[in-house]
């Protein structure tokens, strides 16, 4: 089998005949590699380590490989500017005709959120609900591009963004003003929650029906160290709900990149309608085991990327050998029976090429 038949078969819930391996690098992850490897076009890299490839929508592809989404947001005139202070800080500033809302980032992290107050919450929600997606073209031509390149290496899937819960909490206001705000203001919360929902839905609709994937990735990084199950079941599962409708109304599948500490959700991620899961992370970084996902969602989970633990292979100085040992007591007769793709975690991290070639070598002796 190809590398694309092999992860088309794993979305579609067919175990692989051998085990099937993917990660996802950028230029950070390449920077601690020789200069011949650093200067490979990414998928050819990907070629270089012998993955099986998932492109996870436009992470790591240069500007003329990416597929540009067939789904633009328009919103009420705002103008945004931007500015970067000595210490690297960026400073986002967005004008709006009912207030201005500041937001702040280092290193790609928030260090002020825009959103903290009950007025600055109106602000949002005036902006959203003057919001809408409307088609924009360009994107089966792209896609059609990546694909020739791609040739038998791999998928490409779409990616979107958070869910309007994740949204809230990872990027506008972080958790405690998320919380504050919805202990005090929980109507006006909701109305938010409401018409931002109500344009991601639009943007679903839009994508599911114009991209040739056979899926698309929902984004969301969720977490119990973000939300609780029962404020998940409250908002976060009628917002997937929606997605999974959507795709499947339109023949795709719904895969759900979900990166955090997942175990108390597994009973409600079973009622959401997706159809696979990405990046699921077992201890010591997540906490959900793989066995334990198969017992709460069923042999037929489908895992599209599958962590191996980060603490072995992000180990400094960490050898073949302990890569191999962590694979082999990974794939016990029950996960290699599994539709189950596993993932090298790299992207954003250097790290060196014996890695990759380690799992390369492994899965050619032992796959």
């Amino acid at each position: 089998m190809t590398g694309r038949e092999r992860v088309v078969g794993i979305l579609n819930g067919s175990p692989p005949e051998r085990v099937a391996w993917t990660t996802l690098v950028d230029d950070r992850t390449r920077s601690a590699m020789p200069a011949d490897v650093r200067q490979m076009h990414v998928l050819d890299f990907y070629r270089h380590i012998g993955c099986d490839l998932l492109q996870f929508g436009n992470y790591g592809l240069p500007p003329d490989s990416r597929v540009p989404s067939p789904a633009r947001l328009v919103t009420p005139p705002v103008e945004t500017a931007t500015r970067t202070e000595a210490d690297g800080t960026v400073v986002r500033t967005r004008t709006t005709p009912w207030g201005s809302l500041v937001a702040a980032t280092r290193g790609g992290h928030p260090v002020q959120h825009a959103i903290g107050s009950v007025e600055e919450l109106r602000i949002l929600r005036k902006l959203w609900e003057g919001s809408h997606y409307e088609e924009t073209e360009g994107m089966e031509a792209a896609h059609a591009r990546l694909e020739a390149r791609l040739a038998d290496l791999g998928l490409f899937l779409p990616t979107l963004g958070p869910s309007p819960v994740q949204q809230l909490v990872e990027i506008e206001m972080g958790v405690a003003n998320f919380y504050y705000l919805l202990q005090d203001h929980r109507a006006e919360m909701e109305e938010l929650l409401a018409a931002m929902q109500a344009c991601r839905r639009q943007e679903y609709a839009i994508v599911t029906r114009r991209t040739p994937a056979p899926g698309l990735i929902a984004v969301e990084n969720t977490s119990t160290a973000l939300i609780s199950p029962a404020l998940y079941r409250r908002y976060s599962l009628p917002q997937i709900r929606d997605y999974a409708r959507i795709a499947h109304a339109h023949g795709k599948k719904l895969v759900l990149h979900m990166c955090g500490h997942l175990r108390a959700l597994l009973p409600i991620l079973a009622e959401t309608g997706m159809d696979a899961m990405n990046a699921l992370t077992p201890p010591p970084v997540g906490d959900v085991p793989f066995d334990a996902a198969l017992d709460a969602l069923g042999e037929n989970l489908v895992i599209l990327g599958g962590g191996i633990r980060g603490d072995v292979f992000q180990k400094e100085h960490v050898t073949a050998d302990e890569i191999w040992a962590a694979l082999g007591q990974l794939f016990t007769p029950r996960l290699r029976r599994a539709a189950f793709l596993l993932s090298c975690g790299a992207d954003g991290r250097p790290t060196p090429l014996d890695r990759f070639l380690a799992v390369r070598q492994w899965v050619e002796r032992h796959g």
